[in-house]
């Protein structure tokens, strides 16, 4: 995702999968307010809310909102200060209005109208203006939007119109979700780069890569807000932050804490802060042995999923062998998956069912009863595995390796050796795997060089990343068959998209084809059988959150681990939705 920079910690991996601010997938479902299931008229109003993520003092962080580095960046946190026009309800296909009043496709164009009597921290008020400058100096930084409108308007002060010239039901998403930044900073810069834009420049040109600069080393002097909370940038510390209300802002009479406190760190310093009652909620990936301190000391955790995991990633041509899919459906049940999942992380991974490259929690969504029963699971089963390899000629040799013409299957697993559960996904892998008869060896290396390593083409089996945080399946198929593959300069995994009849890429392209989600249904299907046979990549499990939540010091009893607002993903934080809509309350 162009907007974000790549940081190499295991919390910020978990944010970038449910990152959907830029790319060229998103959600369908058009927008419509729906009930949330919070908020009664028994809030108590006053308190602070306690959170944690990691930021950089200035200068090196700093308030620029369409640059990387800026404090705050990446975290659901952000969503108090510059929401989005809306935010998206995963369990209902629903769209809840935030800075809109509504949103429709109209004809050719995506209209937007605007909430009236907003105001930015500075007084100003909220207009369409705000919407434009982000949108204009976003098409500079590849925002999604721009794959499918040609043009935007501002008819008048509450009214943004894109003209989509590549009709798709993703738009939604990429118009809905997105923070929106005030006029007031970025009006000059989006000036220009309209004018570049109807001038004909494109973002590869050497003007609009000037402007672009100018974006990224702009900085503003504080923390803009149109949200109901603000950054209080007197109390910006190495240790922690404090939001205030913003009086003007965004429902700022249906929120109910007075503040919102921000702890700074990364999982090792929030940790204790957590376990000493400091923070009632975080994000931050914790480990097996303190998602158990958590439950000794009665902290709940919440436990929605992430529609993510670690997948077996084989390169075509440097371990040839696995292009007989055989040898790839071997593998997926010579590991036991719900195994790998209960030694990683309890009760928060789960082994998938499907199998198809998407969450279990999406498949019912977008595939019927009668196609979901035609998905293999492929259980542990080391005895139908053994069979796949005879059938493919192999036989194991003296050492116990299976082999063919003289070749003994030998190859190195590599993997990111600093984010620790894959790790110990690696390890029970590569344990299966030689008790199997496919000789393994591990490679481990920091993230930053292994993804560089895989995305470049240098290894043999990898440990890559299947699904992500968004509701709409292409996404996910985008992540295991194109972001590590055809995606990269160097050729990544090098599968060839196009196997036999089907055809991959195509079969993506039309997932996001038209306003007609139903429709879409029939390539999501399509891929998904194929995917399921053919195992491009083989997913061993799903993560699912281990989130704390604290209800014993000041925040209240949260909603029941049932509520559907669990199912959410990332990129549309539960906890932002309770907040707004009045749930989340102090003791």
């Amino acid at each position: 995702m162009s907007e974000q920079r790549y940081r190499v910690d295991r919390r910020r991996f978990l944010r970038d999968s449910a990152l959907v601010t830029v790319g060229l997938v998103a959600a369908a479902c058009a927008p419509g307010a729906t009930p949330t299931g919070g908020g009664g008229g028994t809030a108590k109003k006053g308190g602070e809310f306690h959170a944690a993520w990691p930021w950089d003092l200035p200068p090196k962080g700093h308030y620029n909102w369409l640059s990387s580095g800026n404090i705050m960046q990446g975290s659901y946190i952000q969503d108090f200060f510059i929401p989005s026009l809306g935010v998206y309800r995963w369990a209902e296909g629903k769209w809840e209005n935030w800075l809109m009043e509504s949103a429709a496709q109209n004809g050719e164009n995506y209209e937007v109208k605007l909430k009236q009597g907003l105001k930015w921290d500075d007084g100003k008020e909220f207009t369409s203006a705000d919407v434009a400058s982000t949108y204009w100096v976003g098409r500079s930084q590849g925002f999604g939007i721009w794959t499918y409108a040609d043009k935007l308007e501002t008819p008048d002060k509450y009214t943004v119109r894109f003209h989509i010239s590549r009709p798709s039901s993703l738009v939604p998403r990429l118009v809905l979700r997105n923070p929106i930044r005030p006029d007031s900073q970025f009006g000059p810069f989006a000036k220009k780069l309209q004018d570049l834009y109807g001038a004909g420049k494109t973002t590869t040109s050497d003007e609009v890569k000037a402007v672009a600069k100018e974006v990224a080393d702009f900085r503003p002097d504080g923390p803009a807000s149109i949200g109901p909370y603000k950054i209080d940038k007197a109390s910006v510390t190495a240790a922690q932050l404090t939001m205030v209300k913003n009086p003007g802002g965004l429902l700022v009479d249906k929120v109910n804490f007075d503040k919102i406190v921000v702890y700074q760190g990364e999982t090792d310093a929030v940790t204790p802060l957590v376990l000493a009652g400091d923070v009632d909620y975080a994000t931050h990936g914790f480990p097996l042995a303190t998602d158990k301190a958590f439950g000794d000391q009665g902290i709940r955790v919440v436990r929605g999923p992430l529609y993510t995991g670690p997948a077996i990633v084989f390169h075509w041509t440097a371990a040839p062998e696995f292009q007989d899919k055989r040898l790839r459906q071997a593998v997926a049940m010579a590991i036991n998956k719900p195994e790998s999942a209960k030694i990683t992380y309890g009760d928060s991974a789960k082994a998938p069912k499907f199998m198809c490259g998407v969450s279990d929690n999406i498949v019912p969504l977008w595939i019927s009863a009668a196609d979901q029963g035609k998905l293999k699971s492929y259980d542990y089963d080391v005895a139908a595995a053994a069979k796949l390899m005879t059938d493919a000629g192999y036989a194991k040799g003296g050492d116990g390796i299976y082999a063919k013409g003289g070749k003994a299957l030998a190859y190195e697993l590599y993997f990111p050796s600093d984010f620790a559960d894959w790790t110990s996904a690696a390890n029970h892998a590569g344990d299966a795997l030689n008790k199997f008869g496919i000789k393994i060896t591990l490679r481990g290396a920091i993230r930053s060089t292994q993804l560089a390593d895989v995305n470049n083409g240098k290894f043999q089996i990898a440990f890559m990343g299947w699904g992500i945080g968004n509701p709409h399946p292409q996404a996910s198929f985008v992540q295991g068959l194109q972001t590590f593959n055809t995606l990269q300069a160097n050729g990544g995994m090098a599968y060839p998209l196009k196997q036999g009849d089907v055809d991959f890429a195509a079969l993506i392209n039309a997932m996001g084809d038209g306003f007609d989600t139903e429709k879409q249904k029939d390539p999501v299907t399509k891929a998904a059988i194929a995917f399921n046979d053919l195992l491009p990549i083989i997913p061993l499990w799903e993560r699912y959150g281990n989130n704390p939540v604290n209800e014993k010091k000041r925040v209240a009893p949260w909603p029941p681990d049932s509520d559907s607002v669990f199912k959410n993903g990332g990129g549309d934080s539960f906890v932002s939705i309770l907040i707004y809509n009045g749930t989340l309350h102090s003791l």
